[in-house]
């Protein structure tokens, strides 16, 4: 399925429009700063414009893993959080970010008008929360694997595919070897070696973010 951004098949006339009919709240984040902490209400959806921000899951001894790397046109908000007691999600900047946030309730309150480009948002949005959804269950399933190798083989496999490599074509992962290591939630010495190791196997080719799966 092709990603679905929150302003495809919305004019910009109609994109002015919304400001009337949603009243999107603009903010400008500095790298390092908390974009959004949830709550247990359905406040808000955010769509980052510009920039880069992690989502960050903190358990309740305080250690914090990362969840999602967000990039321009990427949705988040507190509907989007995983059913699990005891733990905080926050969004924090990674570069300087521009953010508009739009209230849940007016999205799913229509507007007096029936306006073409609020059911059209509502459309775009409600396809992005489904691949969202697919993407934290593809995550949720590497992390399940056994080992660092095969957590490791279960994402490259997965980012070749997205990327439209064919077997044996190269292709590049959408973050640096530490992003990585922590989105599989394994020490970096310990990624890295086990990319050796597959090289080393015949298994895999690389070179910094460009990778090769040879079976």
């Amino acid at each position: 399925m092709k990603k679905r951004y929150f302003a495809d098949s919305i004019s910009q006339d109609s994109l002015k429009k919304m400001t009337l009919c949603f009243n999107p709240q603009h903010r400008t984040y500095a790298p390092g700063e908390t974009i959004l902490a949830y709550s247990e209400e359905l406040e808000h959806i955010g769509i980052l414009l510009s920039g880069t921000a992690k989502l960050y899951y903190i358990a309740e001894n305080g250690d914090s893993s990362l969840m999602e790397n967000y990039r321009k046109g990427d949705l988040f908000g507190e509907p989007f959080s995983l059913p699990l007691e005891n733990y905080e999600y926050i969004v924090t900047a990674e570069s300087p970010c521009h953010v508009i946030f739009i209230q849940y309730q007016h999205l799913v309150t229509p507007c007096e008008k029936s306006c073409q480009h609020h059911s059209q948002l509502i459309n775009n949005l409600f396809i992005m929360a489904a691949q969202k959804s697919q993407e934290l269950s593809l995550h949720i399933s590497i992390l399940s694997q056994h080992t660092t190798r095969k957590k490791l083989l279960a994402c490259l496999r997965y980012i070749q595919t997205a990327s439209g490599a064919g077997p044996g074509e190269s292709f590049e992962i959408p973050c640096s070897l530490g992003d990585l290591a922590e989105y599989l939630a394994v020490e970096r010495t310990a990624m890295m070696r086990e990319i050796r190791n597959l090289k080393k196997d015949g298994l895999i080719d690389s070179e910094r973010r460009r990778f090769v799966l040879k079976q």
